[in-house]
């Protein structure tokens, strides 16, 4: 098993959000691992919608906070009563930590525990060399596995877990809503199901990406949308965009299933009567639960292309800029070095 020694000090350099887009690299203390609670080197993180929303002041962080919750890494130390982990062992993070105790917790549901603490957002992430996490969201990594691909294995489990709540199947004609990170990832374990998948985009070069992961058919702005109304069977909705979910029940056929992954951060007006006429069964999707074994086995697998997915590599301090330039069509995951 992959080991190395890790030699710490006292101080560590990390990425603080201070206020609305306002980020600044600070040195400060190396937390220190409670019982139970393991000290993570990271060496690899990845930049996610929410991260931007954070940084715009969209999401209700705990300021100041270290962002960030996509990370690899390596075990620095543990605190006691932890056991199963090693130092120097690569371990990548779930970074949900659910309260264990409520009714939803104990009927498995953690993902929408209403206590849940979330890693770079309620208290201090993975864009810094070091962070502390609770022992049980860490997860071994495999060694055949690099950093670089290992480091999707949180946004893959929200796509597992999505498609825990609607079953893609052989044959059945599924739309991709969006074609970020998210939308790709999905797009490439639905065609591994042997569906017909359509992704629809802003971008033509992610659309073009959609078609090199598995998309036989893709929906392009310039394209008239109503062309394409009442066609499919199944839709992931995995943008955001405000405008998705009424452009969702119109692309769905009769009795078709739409399940919604992105958040838009704002209220959205609901075509009822074309869900009551049409039959349409809508379901939410919010985050994951214990699909981290799944998503590691399918990249060890070699399943799941990510490679072309990574456009960027970049430095810790380049990180603000990373942010502020989140939108820019051509970018498709920005990964940051630590």
């Amino acid at each position: 098993m992959d080991r190395i020694q890790i030699n710490l000090g006292r101080e560590m350099t990390a990425a603080v959000l201070e206020d609305r887009q306002s980020i600044r690299l600070q040195r400060m203390a190396i937390p220190q691992p409670a019982a139970g609670e393991v000290l993570v080197k990271i060496n690899l993180g990845g930049i996610c919608g929410s991260d931007r929303s954070a940084y715009e002041g969209k999401i209700g962080a705990a300021l100041p906070v270290i962002p960030g919750h996509e990370a690899v890494g390596r075990v620095a130390r543990v605190g006691d009563a932890v056991s199963g982990l090693d130092k120097g062992q690569r371990v990548t993070i779930q970074p949900n930590f659910a309260c264990n105790s409520c009714r939803l917790c104990h009927s498995g549901h953690g993902n929408i525990c209403g206590s849940k603490v979330r890693l770079g957002v309620d208290i201090d992430g993975v864009f810094a060399e070091y962070v502390k996490v609770p022992a049980r969201y860490l997860w071994p990594i495999p060694a055949e596995l690099t950093d670089e691909i290992a480091v999707f294995t949180e946004p893959l489990a929200v796509c597992l877990h999505a498609m825990r709540q609607i079953p893609p199947t052989s044959g059945i004609r599924i739309l991709i809503f969006g074609a970020g990170v998210i939308g790709l990832l999905t797009t490439q374990l639905a065609a591994r199901e042997g569906a017909q998948v359509t992704a629809i985009d802003l971008s033509e070069n992610r659309l073009a990406l959609a078609r090199q992961l598995g998309a036989s058919q893709t929906i392009s702005p310039d394209q008239p949308l109503d062309a394409h109304y009442d066609q499919f069977d199944v839709i992931y909705e995995t943008s955001g965009a405000t405008v998705a979910l009424d452009q969702a029940i119109r692309l769905a056929t009769d009795r078709g299933r739409i399940c919604l992954l992105g958040l838009p951060g704002s209220e959205t007006p609901v075509l009822v009567d074309l869900i009551v006429r049409k039959e349409l069964q809508i379901r939410g999707s919010m985050i994951y639960t214990d699909e981290f074994p799944d998503a590691l086995k399918h990249l060890q697998a070699g399943h799941i292309q990510t490679p072309a997915l990574a456009t960027d590599i970049i430095p810790l301090k380049d990180l603000a800029d990373a942010l502020a330039a989140f939108r820019d069509p051509g970018r498709v995951k920005t990964l940051v070095r630590i």
